[in-house]
């Protein structure tokens, strides 16, 4: 069995260290890094995912926030896996009012600021986790992550013919800020199979807060086998 880390809207993979830290060694791992200074689409992002993985029934996909989007687009041509996990995640835009905002807002001026401390542990993000954010923001163009909040407030609500057969994971952080517990259900109309899984005391950075809990649960993902759908 293998593990496909897709990363959030920062897209370098930093964030994922807490849980490669508690995942077995017996896990084999990839994670995927999306460029820190290309405006790139969301089919060239999936483009670039399937340069690098190589897909089959043992592939367990795993994509935070963001990269929601990014597994909608993989799934779409199809992909064999076996099982796919969202995290604090979406399949269209979260907030359908963000469109307007990140077109008045002047984002890319407010990216390039310093992130007050206060700030950051107003969020409930402890020391290690504003490292890792500070790391972040010091890689990454502000213009891409302008470009990619205005990806997922682009986002539209896909019509497929019938529902994908893979089983489909949800994690729901319990205080979620920046994404509403609809998009879990939302999931529904795409997917047979929906297993949601609610965690508490836990935030947007739900991998980063708990990754003891999401470690375990995706050693219980690992060793269900995939249903037979042929």
């Amino acid at each position: 069995m293998k593990l496909i880390l897709l990363p959030g809207l920062d897209g370098t993979g930093l964030l994922f260290e807490p849980l490669l830290e508690q995942l077995s060694d017996a896990c084999a791992v990839q994670v995927i890094r999306y460029s820190p200074d290309q405006c790139q689409s969301m089919q060239t992002l999936a483009a670039q995912v399937r340069e690098q993985v190589v897909f089959d029934s043992d592939t367990v996909l795993l994509a935070e926030s963001f990269s929601g989007l990014v597994a909608m687009e993989l799934l779409r041509q199809p992909i064999p896996l076996h099982s796919v996990i969202f995290c604090a995640s979406f399949a269209s835009a979260p907030r359908p009012w963000l469109l307007k905002l990140t077109t008045v807002l002047p984002l890319e001026m407010l990216f390039r600021l310093p992130l007050p401390n206060f700030l950051l542990r107003g969020l409930g993000l402890n020391t290690r986790l504003v490292g890792l954010i500070r790391q972040v923001r010091e890689q990454v163009s502000p213009a891409v992550l302008v470009y990619r909040l205005r990806l997922i407030a682009a986002a539209q609500t896909l019509v497929l013919e019938k529902p994908w057969d893979v089983p489909c994971y949800y994690w729901q952080a319990a205080d979620d800020w920046a994404v509403p517990a609809r998009c879990a259900e939302a999931l529904r109309q795409y997917f047979t199979a929906v297993t949601v899984t609610r965690i508490q005391q836990s935030g947007h950075f739900l991998l980063q807060s708990q990754p003891v809990v999401c470690a375990a649960i995706i050693e219980t993902v690992r060793s269900t086998p995939p249903p037979d759908v042929g």
